[in-house]
């Protein structure tokens, strides 16, 4: 659906949009007064991740401009150095919403260390995939830049080769929920403000929430999300469902006590502090840990230092903090128990069937009328749904966006 559609744990991003003046042609050489604009960098290289498109590449490019240079890229190619082939080419609109310019003014010290969506350096978000039995063992980048606003002709860089990191694998982690009706968002596309949202915190800038999904839970027998009046959060189908840790581990954190919001797409004066909603984070071990957002006001059963297992009930999916609609936001970070200060890490679930999905191309086509609101969307949600004849059972596979899953 078109981005009106997605509503859900969206974290306090500073958009900023940097117009680039005229476009000009690109060309396939370097001058030599420009050989050197910018510094290209992979911050976190890839870990291949399989979905049933095949595998998933997701990192991000850093653009450090040397020499005080103006430029605003144009277009990007990722290639495989060894062969040289070209693997993926970003389409025009898609760059427009991956492109992250630095701030300007750029961010405060406070802002830097605190948490803020600003970028100080330009990044841009790269999320692609490649048959499984061809991932490229490195890659190697070809930007074209506009140097229009430092008085120079276009040209096109080459940089940020790195390795593909096959020799780390995704977590494996149980079912956040059981069985059918549960639709999984804003997952294995690059147009997601899970994947777009760059957060800068104790001086990094990281993606924390790369891989993560937002769970909506739709009846599995007619596919709708609501039974009553569709402007109460309470009247959602999710609201209330138990949410299950996904692994053995201890609790290192957790939040009980905002309230829900009772109205959809309501959520006011959410900071970086509450924009979880009430919240558990468990260490699954090796600098793991599982992140679990919005739960119903009073419904948290641990306690950090608590033991926990694979399946076991950590509290009811609600609609706290930063969240429009009742849902579970679910993902793994690495290095640090936090939602915003650490780097969102791949997982794929142990298994689950899928049994049906959202046609998103209606959704387009229904939003194109400006009466077709959003509390209509989900009033209405089962004219969107098709179940499968025969559900498709995977493995240790990271389900595709709009996707219906029944979860064992």
């Amino acid at each position: 659906m078109i981005r009106s559609g997605y509503i859900f744990f969206t974290f306090i991003v500073a958009l900023a949009i940097l117009s680039a003046g005229c476009t000009q042609p690109s060309v396939e050489h370097q001058s030599p007064a420009a050989s050197s604009a910018v510094n290209i960098t992979v911050p976190v290289p890839p870990i291949p991740v399989r979905s049933s498109g095949g595998m998933n590449l997701a990192y991000e490019l850093e653009l450090t401009p040397d020499n005080g240079l103006k430029f605003v890229p144009e277009d990007v190619e990722v290639i495989d150095p060894a062969t040289g082939k070209v693997l993926y080419i970003m389409e025009k609109e898609l760059f427009a919403s991956l492109y992250h310019p630095a701030a300007d003014p750029l961010p405060s010290g406070t802002e830097l260390q605190n948490g803020t969506g600003k970028v100080p350096v330009p990044r841009i978000s790269i999320w692609f995939v490649v048959d499984p039995n061809a991932v490229p063992d490195r890659l190697v980048h070809r930007v074209t830049l506009n140097m229009s606003g430092s008085g120079q002709l276009p040209f096109t860089q080459t940089g940020g080769e790195i390795a593909v990191r096959k020799d780390l694998s995704p977590v494996v982690v149980g079912s956040p929920m059981r069985g059918p009706g549960w639709l999984a968002l804003e997952t294995t596309a690059p147009d997601t403000h899970h994947f777009s949202a760059q957060i800068t915190m104790d001086g990094v800038t990281r993606v924390p929430q790369k891989y993560a999904q937002d769970w909506i839970f739709v009846d599995p027998l007619t596919g709708k999300a609501v039974e009553g009046d569709s402007a109460l959060a309470r009247n959602y189908y999710g609201f209330g469902k138990e949410i299950l840790s996904v692994a053995n581990g201890t609790v290192v954190d957790m939040l009980d006590g905002l309230p829900d919001h009772e109205m959809i797409y309501s959520p006011q004066g959410v900071t970086i502090a509450t924009a979880a909603g009430n919240y558990v984070i468990v260490d699954i071990g090796d600098g793991k840990y599982a992140c679990y957002a919005h739960m119903v006001n009073g419904s948290v059963r641990v306690a950090p230092g608590d033991r926990v297992t694979d399946g076991q009930v950590l509290g009811l999916m609600g609609n706290s903090g930063n969240s429009d609609l009742p849902h579970l936001h679910f993902q793994v970070v690495e290095g640090k128990a936090s939602f915003l200060g650490a780097e969102g890490y791949p997982h794929v679930y142990r298994a689950f069937n899928v049994t049906g999905e959202v046609d998103q191309a209606r959704g387009i086509e229904m939003f194109s009328d400006p009466e077709f609101t959003t509390e209509k969307l989900w009033s209405e949600f089962d004219i969107f749904v098709s179940s499968y004849p025969n559900p498709v059972y995977q493995q240790e596979s990271l389900p595709e966006n709009w996707v219906i899953l029944d979860l064992p």
